[in-house]
């Protein structure tokens, strides 16, 4: 549940005095005492029991019974009496009556001038001597003040509030609230609860002063309201519950949250979350002292007041809520800071609280501000310090870097990782905000937090940190467009700075390295392979760290033997260069190299840039070889061609005459 500071309308604290009249009869004289709980100082012992009956249609009626004694011994001849008694009612009380023996007792309405909320009523009586008692029957009829009047009580259809009180010696004093079942009580005191057929009743005994008990009691019933619904963009309407009756509170509300939110939205660089079904007027807040958000019952609950600052504070509050901020301090500094921004944006006039004395009353490092200070002296504190010390280093921004820290933090981001970045993601508390709020929004917190936020040990763990981000910085500087390893980033974002004085010695060789390969990327045009920025920025072990300076070096080398190969082969050479460069397929040796240094396996293209390399080499004089080879191979062929051509044309000699043969031949 969260809540907002305490409305600047209080409801007065009530008294109840009875006046003691007393008389010399020596000398005829009488003289007045003032009535004080201790009845040994007093002479008078008081015991009360108030009953306050609330029904659901709009009424609330007060029974006191109030007995006391005279317990003023006579001192010879002279004695004191009493003969008359008050109790304080509210000023909206009517019918005030009072009996005591079955007979009436006269009556009589005074004004409070310290307390203007408040009436006081006189019963008069005969004179109660030493040893005597008397009881007094008090009823009177509570109506309520207009909604929004300066006067606190309110009654009407479902609800009521007003100052259930009774006065009396400590021990002797109760108070008692019944109401139907069907209304929510709250009270500034604790009361316990029964059970009686329809109705609840609510008692308590706790002496909450010096004077007896006192609480500010309300009584809602939540279904007696008058409905209106707000649509918002893409997400269920919200409901606007107000009191029967209040069509002003009505309006008020629905404008500003249908103009509001998407400011909100745009203010915090996030959508409505949607979780919050119900904005409720009440008047449980006058009670409580705050207005507050429920998570839990998805509503928001505030005042009647028309007060835009409260309402966008309760609404951002759907935003700035735990699990996602951690610290109380937080979540309301940050609330009241952005419902301000809002409403100068809507262009509408604000007051921001002055921030209160650092050693007043109920101060304390905001740190140690926790839900377990709800109405105290620590919570009149809490509120304004936390916006004083949330504006203290926020303020300055404008509304693009309020937003740029309020997203990353409402997202959970660490101040070391890229905006977006799944890494190292959190709730966000005061050190993580703080971090964010220098990375995101370049301001520096420090000041603020050692004034308003930590203690004097945590003040020693910023020292810490103001060392360790400035060699964190250095590294994040060498490095170039790197991120640091996520060892490093890690131990960063968790203020683990004993860790990252480990780390610093092993990685500021290892971020000279990586901006080495960077510059060899820049200088030949390559690309650098993702594995080898990976293995930089992914490495989170002494191992990992160990590894790199092997791995960055390398890299840096083999980029630039991949470049100059590259650059040799590609370019045009002379024709017996360009042969031998194509009979060894140099290219393809390149761009073999070159696509092994892309997936990163560098001992591979280092292999292959070498290779590439040697074969370059000798590409000249292998193509002249080709060449050469070539033309006495085609003369070879052209000899043989030619003498294989006169052998076949040469005549035959010493060849045999023909013998004639036939019939006229003779054989010799």
């Amino acid at each position: 549940m969260a809540d907002h500071p305490p409305s600047r309308r209080r409801m007065h604290r009530t008294t109840l005095i009875a006046l003691l009249a007393a008389a010399l009869t020596l000398l005829g004289l009488p003289f007045d005492l003032t009535a004080t709980p201790a009845a040994a100082t007093s002479g008078l012992t008081e015991e009360t029991h108030a009953r306050f009956v609330v029904t659901e249609n709009g009424t609330v009626t007060a029974e006191v019974t109030t007995t006391i004694a005279n317990v003023t011994p006579d001192e010879g001849s002279r004695y004191y009496y009493f003969d008359e008694y008050s109790i304080a009612v509210p000023a909206s009380a009517a019918e005030v009556q009072a009996t005591s023996g079955g007979s009436s007792l006269t009556v009589r309405i005074s004004e409070d001038e310290e307390y203007p909320d408040q009436l006081w009523a006189h019963a008069s009586f005969a004179p109660l001597r030493y040893g005597q008692s008397r009881t007094i029957e008090w009823t009177y009829t509570i109506e309520g003040a207009p909604l929004r009047s300066e006067q606190s009580t309110r009654v009407g259809p479902g609800y009521a509030m007003f100052p259930a009180q009774a006065s009396g010696d400590e021990g002797a004093v109760s108070v008692e609230v019944v109401a139907p079942r069907s209304l929510d009580f709250n009270a500034t005191i604790d009361f316990e609860s029964e059970r009686q057929g329809d109705t609840n009743v609510y008692r308590s005994e706790e002496y909450s002063d010096g004077w007896g008990v006192w609480s500010a009691v309300s009584l809602r019933d939540p279904d007696q309201a008058e409905t209106a619904e707000v649509p918002l963009d893409g997400v269920v309407p919200l409901t606007v519950h107000s009191l029967p009756g209040d069509e002003e509170w009505r309006d008020f509300a629905v404008g500003r949250i249908a103009t509001g939110v998407p400011v909100l939205e745009e203010l915090l660089g996030a959508p409505w979350p949607a979780d919050v079904q119900v904005v409720r007027e009440d008047i449980s807040p006058h009670v409580i002292g705050y207005a507050w958000f429920d998570s839990v019952g998805n509503e928001i609950v505030v005042g009647e007041e028309l007060d835009e600052v409260t309402l966008y504070h309760e609404l951002g509050h759907a935003w700035f809520n735990a699990p996602e901020f951690s610290s109380r301090w937080l979540r309301e500094g940050l609330t009241e800071a952005t419902a301000y921004r809002a409403v100068a944006l809507l262009g509408g006039e604000s007051t921001p609280p002055e921030a209160p004395d650092r050693s007043g009353d109920g101060s304390l490092p905001l740190i140690e501000w926790t839900e377990d200070h709800q109405r105290t002296e620590t919570d009149d504190y809490g509120y304004p310090a936390s916006y004083t010390a949330v504006q203290a280093f926020l303020g300055d921004l404008d509304n693009a870097q309020f937003s740029a820290v309020i997203a990353a933090a409402y997202d959970g981001e660490s101040a070391y990782e890229q905006p977006g970045s799944g890494e190292n993601h959190g709730p966000v508390d005061w050190r993580r905000f703080l971090d964010l709020a220098a990375e995101r929004g370049g301001v520096d917190g420090t000041g603020a937090y050692r004034r308003w936020v930590v203690t004097e040990e945590q003040g020693e763990l910023l020292d810490a940190r103001a060392a360790a981000r400035e060699r964190y910085a250095s590294i994040d500087e060498t490095d170039g467009a790197w991120q640091p390893p996520l060892g490093l980033r890690t131990e960063m974002t968790d203020w683990d700075f004993d860790a990252a004085e480990g780390t610093f010695p092993l990685l500021e060789p290892a971020a000279e390295d990586a901006a080495a390969v960077q510059r060899a990327a820049a200088d030949t045009g390559l690309d650098v392979p993702e594995a080898v920025r990976s293995a930089y920025e992914e490495a989170e072990s002494e191992e990992d760290y160990a590894a790199l300076e092997a791995t960055l070096p390398q890299a840096a080398t083999v980029i630039g033997q991949v470049a100059e190969v590259t650059e040799i082969v590609t370019t045009e050479g002379d024709p017996f260069t360009e042969l031998g460069e194509a009979l060894v397929q140099a290219d393809r040796t390149v761009a073999s190299a070159g696509a092994a240094l892309t997936a990163g396996e560098l001992d591979r293209a280092q292999t292959l840039a070498d290779t590439a390399s040697e074969r370059a080499g000798w590409a000249m004089w292998l193509g002249v070889a080709f060449v050469a080879a070539a033309l006495i191979l085609l003369v070879l062929i052209v000899l043989g061609a030619v003498l294989l051509a006169r052998r076949r044309r040469r005549p035959a000699t010493g060849a045999p005459e023909p013998i004639a043969s036939g019939p006229d031949s003779e054989m010799r």
